[in-house]
């Protein structure tokens, strides 16, 4: 081999290396950018689950803000109003964001089906 068959083969590995090197890393940061999209609160859960002793609060824009912040946790006397006023969001209800409202669907038969039936058809 000659002196510049040689460095075309040498270049043409590291290039290869190169292009899968950063072919990994961008494989890396997509499969971490899903599992951070996933998770709501982090340090609380994954799939978007309110752990608890923690709130978020609707915003007038349909948004919803954590009460206290990232590190918010609700007190006695913030638990005591919750169990006294609240209303429990039971299983298979659907929150639904739009025009900037924060919409809830109760689990209910609808059209011969419950509403959680009918949401695993709603995605695009």
């Amino acid at each position: 081999m000659d002196k510049a068959s040689l460095t075309s083969v040498f270049l043409t590995r590291g290039a290869s290396l190169l292009k899968l090197t950063l072919l990994g890393a961008a494989a890396g940061v997509a499969m971490a950018t899903v599992s951070f999209a996933q998770s709501y609160d982090p340090d609380e859960g994954s799939g978007n689950i309110v752990g608890p002793g923690i709130a978020y609060m609707v915003q007038p824009d349909g948004s919803t803000n954590r009460v206290g912040g990232r590190t918010g946790r609700v007190n006695g006397a913030g638990h005591a109003m919750a169990m006294t006023h609240g209303t429990e969001v039971k299983p298979g209800a659907v929150l639904y964001r739009s025009g900037g409202k924060l919409y809830l669907l109760h689990n209910q038969m609808i059209d011969g089906k419950m509403v959680e039936e009918h949401a695993r058809g709603w995605t695009q």
